[in-house]
Protein backbone atom coordinates (compact mmCIF):
# COMPACT_ATOMS: atom_id res chain seq x y z
CA UNK A 1 0.00 0.00 0.00
CA UNK A 2 1.08 3.56 -0.73
CA UNK A 3 -0.06 6.70 1.22
CA UNK A 4 0.84 10.38 0.71
CA UNK A 5 0.78 12.79 2.94
CA UNK A 6 1.72 16.48 3.63
CA UNK A 7 2.97 18.25 7.06
CA UNK A 8 3.94 21.63 7.38
CA UNK A 9 6.47 21.43 10.18
CA UNK A 10 8.83 24.13 12.13
CA UNK A 11 12.12 23.13 12.93
CA UNK A 12 13.06 25.59 15.21
CA UNK A 13 10.35 25.20 17.09
CA UNK A 14 9.06 28.63 17.13
CA UNK A 15 5.24 27.95 16.21
CA UNK A 16 2.82 25.24 14.93
CA UNK A 17 0.04 25.37 12.63
CA UNK A 18 -2.34 25.45 15.63
CA UNK A 19 -0.60 28.71 16.20
CA UNK A 20 1.65 27.37 19.61
CA UNK A 21 4.24 28.72 20.39
CA UNK A 22 7.07 27.20 21.99
CA UNK A 23 10.24 29.10 23.82
CA UNK A 24 13.75 27.74 22.05
CA UNK A 25 17.11 28.86 22.17
CA UNK A 26 18.97 29.46 19.17
CA UNK A 27 21.82 27.73 18.09
CA UNK A 28 25.29 28.73 16.09
CA UNK A 29 22.86 27.84 13.14
CA UNK A 30 20.67 30.60 13.85
CA UNK A 31 17.44 28.19 13.76
CA UNK A 32 17.33 27.27 17.08
CA UNK A 33 18.78 23.93 15.80
CA UNK A 34 22.02 23.53 17.90
CA UNK A 35 22.63 20.20 18.97
CA UNK A 36 20.24 18.31 21.18
CA UNK A 37 17.53 21.36 20.85
CA UNK A 38 14.38 19.05 20.68
CA UNK A 39 11.15 20.26 18.73
CA UNK A 40 7.32 19.14 20.03
CA UNK A 41 4.89 18.70 17.03
CA UNK A 42 1.31 18.98 16.29
CA UNK A 43 1.06 19.20 12.94
CA UNK A 44 -1.92 19.04 10.44
CA UNK A 45 -1.58 16.33 7.62
CA UNK A 46 -3.64 17.47 3.94
CA UNK A 47 -3.45 15.37 1.23
CA UNK A 48 -2.53 18.26 -0.89
CA UNK A 49 0.23 21.50 -0.47
CA UNK A 50 -2.73 23.59 -1.10
CA UNK A 51 -4.49 25.53 1.35
CA UNK A 52 -8.02 24.51 2.14
CA UNK A 53 -6.39 20.84 1.20
CA UNK A 54 -8.25 17.74 2.87
CA UNK A 55 -6.65 17.49 6.40
CA UNK A 56 -6.45 13.81 7.06
CA UNK A 57 -5.10 14.37 10.49
CA UNK A 58 -1.73 15.45 12.55
CA UNK A 59 1.17 14.46 12.99
CA UNK A 60 2.28 14.36 16.58
CA UNK A 61 5.88 13.69 18.07
CA UNK A 62 9.67 15.08 18.71
CA UNK A 63 12.58 16.03 16.31
CA UNK A 64 16.06 16.24 18.33
CA UNK A 65 18.43 17.95 16.23
CA UNK A 66 20.54 14.89 16.13
CA UNK A 67 24.07 16.70 14.73
CA UNK A 68 26.41 19.46 16.13
CA UNK A 69 25.66 21.75 13.45
CA UNK A 70 21.83 21.35 13.34
CA UNK A 71 21.49 19.68 9.86
CA UNK A 72 19.83 16.62 11.04
CA UNK A 73 16.72 16.03 12.65
CA UNK A 74 15.87 12.83 14.73
CA UNK A 75 12.41 11.90 14.09
CA UNK A 76 9.88 10.37 16.39
CA UNK A 77 6.16 10.59 15.68
CA UNK A 78 2.96 9.45 14.97
CA UNK A 79 0.29 10.36 12.16
CA UNK A 80 -3.04 9.77 13.68
CA UNK A 81 -5.31 10.00 10.94
CA UNK A 82 -8.70 11.04 11.27
CA UNK A 83 -10.36 12.09 8.02
CA UNK A 84 -10.49 10.78 4.61
CA UNK A 85 -10.18 7.04 3.60
CA UNK A 86 -8.02 6.18 6.30
CA UNK A 87 -8.50 6.04 10.32
CA UNK A 88 -6.10 5.56 13.01
CA UNK A 89 -2.52 5.47 13.58
CA UNK A 90 1.12 5.21 11.61
CA UNK A 91 4.41 5.46 13.85
CA UNK A 92 7.28 6.69 12.12
CA UNK A 93 11.39 7.20 13.09
CA UNK A 94 14.35 7.78 11.66
CA UNK A 95 16.70 10.70 10.57
CA UNK A 96 15.89 13.46 8.32
CA UNK A 97 18.69 15.72 6.65
CA UNK A 98 17.36 19.30 6.41
CA UNK A 99 18.36 20.41 2.67
CA UNK A 100 18.43 17.04 1.05
CA UNK A 101 15.87 15.94 -1.72
CA UNK A 102 14.72 12.82 0.30
CA UNK A 103 15.32 11.03 3.54
CA UNK A 104 13.79 7.79 5.11
CA UNK A 105 12.06 7.01 8.03
CA UNK A 106 11.21 3.54 9.45
CA UNK A 107 7.28 2.64 9.46
CA UNK A 108 7.64 1.36 12.68
CA UNK A 109 4.15 -0.07 13.91
CA UNK A 110 0.60 1.36 14.19
CA UNK A 111 -2.96 0.70 15.64
CA UNK A 112 -6.39 -0.32 14.17
CA UNK A 113 -6.28 -0.76 10.55
CA UNK A 114 -2.07 -0.65 10.37
CA UNK A 115 -1.90 -2.94 13.31
CA UNK A 116 2.15 -4.84 12.64
CA UNK A 117 2.70 -2.15 10.12
CA UNK A 118 5.71 -2.14 8.37
CA UNK A 119 7.82 -0.40 5.92
CA UNK A 120 8.99 2.99 5.33
CA UNK A 121 8.37 6.46 4.53
CA UNK A 122 9.93 8.95 2.02
CA UNK A 123 10.18 12.61 3.20
CA UNK A 124 10.45 15.12 0.63
CA UNK A 125 10.71 18.95 1.62
CA UNK A 126 8.36 21.04 -1.11
CA UNK A 127 9.43 23.91 -2.41
CA UNK A 128 6.87 26.51 -3.57
CA UNK A 129 6.83 27.83 -7.30
CA UNK A 130 9.46 30.79 -7.36
CA UNK A 131 11.24 29.83 -4.05
CA UNK A 132 15.14 28.16 -5.30
CA UNK A 133 16.20 27.17 -1.95
CA UNK A 134 14.73 26.81 1.89
CA UNK A 135 16.09 27.24 5.44
CA UNK A 136 14.88 24.27 6.36
CA UNK A 137 13.54 25.96 9.39
CA UNK A 138 9.51 26.17 8.34
CA UNK A 139 9.01 23.58 5.51
CA UNK A 140 6.50 21.48 3.89
CA UNK A 141 7.08 17.84 3.83
CA UNK A 142 5.27 15.27 1.40
CA UNK A 143 5.50 11.89 3.33
CA UNK A 144 5.04 9.25 0.91
CA UNK A 145 4.22 5.88 2.95
CA UNK A 146 5.11 2.22 1.45
CA UNK A 147 3.42 -0.24 4.39
CA UNK A 148 2.34 -3.96 4.31
CA UNK A 149 0.23 -4.94 7.16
Amino acid sequence: MRLSLLAGTNFAGNSNNNGNTAATQLGSDGLGLGFGTITVIDDILTSAPELGSQSLGKAQGVYVASSAEGSTQMMAFTALMEGGEYGDSLNFFGVYKIGSTISRLSVTGGTGKFKNACGFAEVRPLIPDGQHVTDGAETLLRITVHLKY
